[in-house]
């Protein structure tokens, strides 16, 4: 499966990165065009659903050009960017009186997991590159 992973990246975070692209690009853009699909939409709010459209409709394009293009640091940026979309959510659950989404923080802490193991292949792919002269 060398045609699909990067150096270094491991096979399950390239299937785990595209089915976040995958998904995210789907979610946003249905939430684009009708905004009420948004999760945990509230009525009157079409502004805000069509604002997470978009968030998820980019990070979703970040993640599958990550994957496209094969580089660990794209891998890392696109990882950290969805760990910020998630750390929004759980403190938007928690901040109107919710409990914990679960879901949500299962998948932040496997996007943490997948950014450690992206760093440190991109680290490591970047020194193993031979000095400029």
């Amino acid at each position: 499966m060398t045609f699909i992973t990067a150096n270094g990246i491991p096979l399950p975070i390239t299937i785990f990165a595209a089915l976040m692209g995958i998904g995210g690009t789907v979610i946003g853009v249905g939430a684009l065009l009708d905004p009420t699909t948004a999760i945990d939409f509230v009525e009157g709010a079409d502004k805000m659903g069509t604002a997470w459209g978009g968030r998820n409709l980019g990070l979703g394009a970040a993640m599958l050009g990550a994957v496209v293009m094969r580089h660990a640091a794209g891998y890392a940026v696109a990882f950290f960017g969805a760990i910020w979309r998630e750390i929004s959510d759980l403190m938007a659950g928690l901040s109107d009186g919710g409990s914990l989404n679960v879901p949500f923080a299962v998948v932040l802490v496997l996007e943490l997991v997948c950014l450690a193991i992206c760093i440190r292949s991109s680290l490591a792919e970047r020194s193993a590159e031979p000095a400029m002269p």
